[in-house]
Order: structure tokens, then C-alpha cells, then sequence
């Protein structure tokens, strides 16, 4: 019996969402690889956000061989993923790598494992087995972009993970691609530009046979595309209340669902805890430059009357921005804190403006010559929205430091936290759901300290163009 190992790689050092112990869950991706994978394999998981599968330190293998192992990897994930491919290797093990990085640049990963799948695995998955126990692995399966109707009755093996992990929270995707056109997003480039969506009632029967109460909707936009996208999230919605397949769940979706009681209602009732909405800046020429006109639609001025709404059905609004684009000035971050506060937003976390792999953004930025983080492979670490990868235009590296100080300092010492706790549950009358929204803003405070301490420490390093080394920027 050949035995398969599929691991979650993980850098050493590093801070971001599976730091908010809330949300923490299982590796999805893996989870579905596991259930494609012919029975007559064993399968094990490593999770190395929790584990390690090879030292760091001494590059050894921490698990005992196989005959494949296979990797999903994000960007900032894929230096990682290098150094454990090449750890395998050296022991005969082959090495798969495919998810969105290995979507966007094969021909780099190529060069560092022994096949690259480029796009989604469901298609090939069997092929590629197949080929191995045959002599005959090759180097790049072509996936593509499934049509989400073929995985009816595919579900991902929760149980494999849960068993060797005890995930308390999972995920479940219910549509796939993104028609939208932001500038610095890859979604579109690894998942396409065509929104794909899962057969409601297949979707419901994932939800039925899973024990998992906790549940993310692991998508960027649930709802807003189109008229007809937003009547079949409302159905779904419909679904869970009259099937009784209640969860806690949250999701990604755009403001414009703010408008339409119909589906909140059905929302709140099937357990919806909030949502994650990107605002990503206050600056409408900013939005325009990153291609965000959705946001412009709404209309920055409608959005207190759209998290009123979302706060009568008790929902919790996590709002999502970006600092650091083109236009952003040292007065943004007051700006944004003022916003965040006058508008009742229960959770505001960011990113640091990142120009993705191949996106228009990174396109422009490289030919602008603005891109200092530029030491490929090795530098894909910092492309995960927590590291500053290119030279600001209209401010200083010190007053972005001072403006996201700012921020944290009146967002999220404890007194602010306790406040906005106290807002969130009085406007919601939602006590599970406030305290939802709190645990994600505690947690938050040790990323957003990690952040603005890194970039202290480029500061300091003289890495940054025009800033030459020094000591005096001390750490929080």
C-alpha cells in the first residue's frame, strides 16, 4: 500500500490569520485532495502551522518517508514549500506542488519539485496518481478551472483532519472565481474571472452531513455579482432555515448585501456570526486605481446606513482595508480610525498594499522600479499583505509607521477594544456574536503589533530605498 503525505507548509516566523485563534481551521485544499485520492493509499496530514514536516533548523524529516508528497501553497508560503521539497527529494521522495502560486508561475516551481499542478487539482488528481504508480509522473498537469457542478457529492475529508488535528472551525466553499477586476488581486488570475457556483442543494448536503457547527464560506463574494448570483445565495440562505441546518457561520461578500432585508433575514436565522467586507480605502481615487468600483457605487457616504442594517439583524461587520496605495497620505490612518469609529465597523483589520504575482499592480510597480523586495524566490515571504514590498509615493516610511501607530493605538488599546465591545453587543443585542467580533480584535492586536514592529525593523535595517540604516525606531 503506497502512502501519500499532503502538508500545509508554514514559515518559521510568522503572523497573520491563522493567528486568530477564532478562525483557525483546517486546510480545505488538503482535505480535498485526500478525499480524491484512491483507497488502496494511506494518507497522512501534516499541518505545520501546528507541526513541523521537516526541522528548520536541520532540514530533517520529521515524518517517516512516502511514496508522494504533495503541497498547496500561497505565495508567501512558497519559500517554505522550496525548502521542504528539497529536503524529499534528497530522500527519494517525489514532490507535487500546485495551488495558487504554483497556478501563477509554474515554470518557477517547476524548477524546485518534481510535477507542478496548474490550477485546480480535481481533474487531474486521478491522473497524476496514476502516472506516478506507473513510472511515469509528469512534470505539469493542467487542471484548470472546474466546473463546481461536477463536484456534487465530492466533500472534502473533514474526519482525516479533524482525527489527526481536532480542528475546532472548518470551511466549506460554495462558488469559486471572481468577475472583479482589483488591480493588486490574484483570485482572478489562479481562479478566474467567471463566478462559479455549487449546486445549492449539494452545498446544503455538504452542510447536513458535516458535525462541523463552525463554519467559514472560504470565497471572496458570496453575494453582489449579479441578480441572479444574489437570488441563489438567498436560496441558499432559505435552504439552511427550512432544512434546520443551522451553523455559525461567516463569510466574504461585498456592502451592496446590506440592502437586501430579505436575505439578512435569512442570514441571521440560518446563524450567520458576520461578514468580512473589503473597503480597502476612503480615497475614491484610489478605489478607482485599484478597480474597487463597487465600493464607489455604494458610496462611502451610505456606509453607516448599510452597518446599521447588518447591526438590526444582529450581524457583525468586519471591515477590511488597505494601507499604503498610491494616494494614501499620512492622514489616512486618522481618517480611517474616525471612519471606523463614527460607523459602528465591530472589527477593522488591513493590509499593507501587496502588488501580487503577475497582477497589474505588480506589473506597473516592477516597471516603475518601485519594487524592493524584488529577491525572487526568497522574497515571496513578504507578499502575504503584512510586509511592506515596495517604495511608497506619497508618504514617508516614517509616517506610515506613525499613521499605523495610530490606528492601533485608538482602535485597539484595551479601553478602545472594551468600548467597541460594548457598541458591537448594545447595537447587535447579540452576545455570541459580540464576543465573536472581540476574540477576533484581541487576537488581531498581537498581528497588527507584529506588523508595525517589522516594519520597524526595515526601517532600521536601511533595506528600505532612501532610508539608510539606524537604530532609533523602537519596537513596541
Amino acid at each position: 500500500m503506497k502512502n501519500l503525505v499532503l502538508i500545509n507548509p508554514h514559515p518559521e516566523v510568522h503572523y497573520g490569520e491563522e493567528n486568530i485563534s477564532v478562525l483557525v481551521q483546517m486546510p480545505l485544499n488538503l482535505g480535498y485532495v485526500a478525499a480524491l485520492t484512491p483507497k488502496d493509499w494511506t494518507i497522512d496530514l501534516i499541518d505545520e502551522t501546528l507541526e513541523w514536516a521537516v526541522d528548520p533548523k536541520t532540514g530533517e524529516l520529521r515524518f517517516n518517508g512516502a511514496d508522494l508528497v504533495g503541497i498547496t501553497a500561497v505565495t508567501y508560503q512558497i519559500p517554505r514549500t522550496y525548502e521542504i521539497a528539497r529536503a524529499c527529494r534528497q530522500k527519494g521522495i517525489p514532490v507535487v506542488v500546485g495551488g495558487p502560486h504554483a497556478s501563477t508561475i509554474p515554470q518557477e516551481v517547476a524548477q524546485h519539485v518534481d510535477s507542478v499542478v496548474v490550477g485546480e487539482a480535481e481533474s487531474v488528481w486521478s491522473d497524476l496518481i496514476r502516472d506516478l504508480e506507473n513510472g511515469q509522473l509528469k512534470k505539469q498537469y493542467f487542471g484548470g478551472l472546474t466546473p463546481l457542478e461536477r463536484l456534487k457529492y465530492i466533500y472534502p475529508d473533514r474526519e482525516l483532519l479533524k482525527r489527526k488535528y481536532n480542528y475546532k472551525y472548518s470551511s466549506i466553499i460554495t462558488t469559486r472565481g471572481c468577475p472583479n477586476r482589483c488591480d493588486f488581486c490574484a483570485v482572478p488570475i489562479f481562479q478566474g474571472r467567471k463566478y462559479r457556483e455549487r449546486p445549492v442543494e449539494d452545498v446544503l448536503e455538504e452542510m447536513k452531513a458535516t458535525s462541523y457547527k463552525g463554519l467559514m464560506f472560504a470565497e471572496d463574494n458570496f453575494y453582489g455579482h449579479s441578480k441572479r448570483s444574489n437570488e441563489r445565495a438567498r436560496s441558499l440562505f432559505k435552504g439552511m432555515v427550512d432544512k434546520d441546518i443551522l451553523k455559525d457561520w461567516f463569510g466574504f461578500t461585498a456592502l451592496n448585501v446590506a440592502y437586501d432585508d430579505e436575505t439578512l433575514n435569512y442570514m441571521a436565522r440560518s446563524g450567520c456570526l458576520g461578514i468580512l467586507i473589503g473597503v480597502e480605502s476612503l480615497n475614491e481615487a484610489a478605489l478607482k486605481q485599484m478597480n474597487k468600483f463597487v465600493n464607489i457605487r455604494i458610496g462611502v457616504g451610505n456606509y453607516r446606513k448599510a452597518i446599521e442594517n447588518l447591526h438590526r439583524h444582529g450581524i457583525i461587520v468586519w471591515g477590511s482595508v488597505i494601507f499604503g496605495t498610491d494616494g494614501d497620505s499620512k492622514d489616512s490612518f486618522k481618517e480611517m480610525t474616525e471612519f471606523a469609529l463614527e460607523t459602528g465597523l465591530d472589527i477593522l483589520t488591513f493590509g499593507i498594499f501587496t502588488p501580487m504575482p503577475l497582477t497589474s499592480s505588480f506589473h506597473r510597480m516592477t516597471q516603475e522600479g518601485r519594487i524592493f523586495r524584488n529577491r525572487f524566490p526568497e522574497d515571496w515571504f513578504y507578499y502575504n499583505s503584512n510586509h511592506l514590498v515596495y517604495n511608497l509615493k506619497d508618504m514617508s516610511l516614517e509616517d506610515f509607521i506613525e499613521g499605523l501607530e495610530y490606528v492601533y493605538e485608538n482602535l485597539y488599546s484595551r479601553e478602545a477594544l472594551k468600548a467597541r465591545f460594548d457598541r458591537t453587543l448594545k447595537e447587535t443585542n447579540n452576545s455570541k456574536n459580540s464576543m465573536f467580533a472581540y476574540r477576533i480584535n484581541i487576537d488581531w492586536r498581537a498581528v497588527f503589533k507584529s506588523v508595525i514592529d517589522d516594519l520597524k525593523t526595515l526601517y532600521n535595517s536601511g533595506d528600505y530605498p532612501g532610508v539608510k540604516g539606524r537604530s532609533q525606531v523602537a519596537t513596541l
